[in-house]
C-alpha cells in the first residue's frame, strides 16, 4: 500500500480521499483505529474486483442516496446492517453550573443510527469473520459501463 506524505496529497494527481495514515508497524488489526472513506472504498474495490476509483463512485453514490432518502422519508433500513432516522431532539431549559441561569436550548434536529443484531455480532472481535458472498458473472459488465 502507498503512504502519502502531507506534501503529495497536495498535488492535484492525489485522491484526497484515500490517503493512508496507517503506521508503518501498524498491522491494521488494531481496535480503536478509524477506518475512512478510503479504506472503505478500498476494500468494495477488492471484494467487487474492481477499481478503486469506481469502487469510491458506488460507495458515494449509496450515500448519497442513504442522504437523500433520509430527507425525504425520514428513515433508512438496511436488513442486516442496520436503521438510519431522522429524529428531533426536543430542546430543554439547562441552568448554568457556576451561574445557575436558565438557558434555553433549541430542538435540535438529528440521525440516529441503530445496529441490527447481526451487525453487532459480526462486529465482535471474538467472532469468527461472516462468510462472504462470491460474485456471480463478471461486475465489470454491471457497474458503471462505458
Amino acid at each position: 500500500m502507498t503512504r502519502f506524505t502531507d506534501h503529495d496529497t497536495h498535488s492535484a494527481n492525489v485522491d484526497r480521499d484515500y490517503v493512508d495514515t496507517h503506521d508503518e508497524h501498524d498491522d491494521g488489526e488494531g481496535f480503536g483505529r478509524q477506518a475512512n472513506k478510503g479504506i472503505l472504498a478500498e476494500r468494495v474495490a477488492e471484494e467487487l474486483n474492481v477499481p478503486r476509483r469506481t469502487a469510491a463512485r458506488v460507495l458515494d453514490a449509496v450515500l448519497d442516496s442513504v442522504r437523500d432518502l433520509l430527507r425525504t422519508r425520514g428513515k433508512v433500513a438496511v436488513k442486516g446492517f442496520g436503521t438510519f432516522e431522522r429524529k428531533v431532539r426536543k430542546g430543554r431549559a439547562y441552568k448554568h453550573p457556576l451561574t445557575g441561569k436558565s438557558i434555553d436550548v433549541a430542538d435540535k434536529e438529528t440521525i440516529l443510527f441503530k445496529p441490527s443484531d447481526q451487525l453487532i455480532e459480526d462486529s465482535r472481535a471474538d467472532a469468527t469473520p461472516p462468510q462472504r458472498r462470491k460474485t456471480v458473472g463478471r461486475t465489470e459488465d454491471i457497474l458503471f459501463k462505458g
